[in-house]
């Protein structure tokens, strides 16, 4: 094979996950040459750049950040350590080949493609998948309506309003009172919008008894249970 990269370890996700398993392999003795994070979106740190609300960082630095401040933290030290990054590029496979001749392990052997990078194969000694989880869609959730209409999921209205500043609506009704719920009630509120009620289908919260307080309470948000 012509024009492939070589690594030893190879991280697909630049998240705060693939980020420490790239610092953890450094800090065990793999040469910052022969690592690399590969990063489908245009800059590291994963879902935290969108969690701009405090509350990280305090089992890891022994303080209390925001989700981009953690992040770059870990970006910091990234860089600080010469690990390789390839942003902006989206893994399309993976695959094995087998060695020269037979002989030795099978090859593993990451398939992707990048503005800058183009089409390019990299061959790895270990492969780290590190990337994070998906909300679920509206459907998947069995939520009717739809995006134009102004049914968002929790995350996709939280990028719209702390990334794109995209306001997705003025009066708001949250379905569901997990955390990210909660915390956009609360985001909302401060943006300037109307949040009407939090409704769950539970007899119970499924966010934290202090989002309950700092999200709900203190900006006399109703909770309603069991709706």
């Amino acid at each position: 094979m012509s024009n492939v990269l070589k690594f030893d370890l190879v991280v697909v996700g630049g998240g705060p996950a693939g980020m420490a398993a790239a610092l953890s392999a450094r800090d065990n003795g793999i040469a910052e040459k022969d690592i690399i994070i590969l990063e489908r979106a245009e800059t590291l740190g994963g879902i935290l750049e969108q969690c701009i609300h405090t509350g990280f960082g305090l089992h890891y630095f022994g303080e209390e950040l925001s989700g981009p401040e953690y992040a770059h933290r870990f970006i910091e030290r990234v860089h600080h350590k010469g690990i390789q990054v390839m942003l902006d590029t989206m893994v399309l496979d993976l695959s094995t080949e087998e060695a020269e001749g037979g002989k030795g392990p099978a090859k593993k052997i990451v398939t992707v493609v990048g503005k800058e990078t183009g089409f390019r194969k990299l061959e790895a000694k270990s492969v780290i998948l590190a990337m994070g989880c998906r909300e679920r869609t509206r459907g998947a959730i069995n939520t009717p309506g739809m995006r134009p209409a102004g049914v968002l999921t929790a995350g996709a209205a939280q990028r719209y309003v702390n990334v794109d500043g995209y306001m997705p609506g003025k009066k708001v009704v949250i379905l569901g009172s997990g955390d990210i719920g909660l915390i956009m009630a609360r985001r909302m509120t401060l943006e300037g919008a109307k949040v009407l009620t939090v409704c769950e289908l539970m007899p119970y919260s499924g966010g934290l008894a202090r989002n309950i307080v700092q999200c709900l309470d203190d900006f006399g948000i109703p909770l309603r249970l069991s709706h």
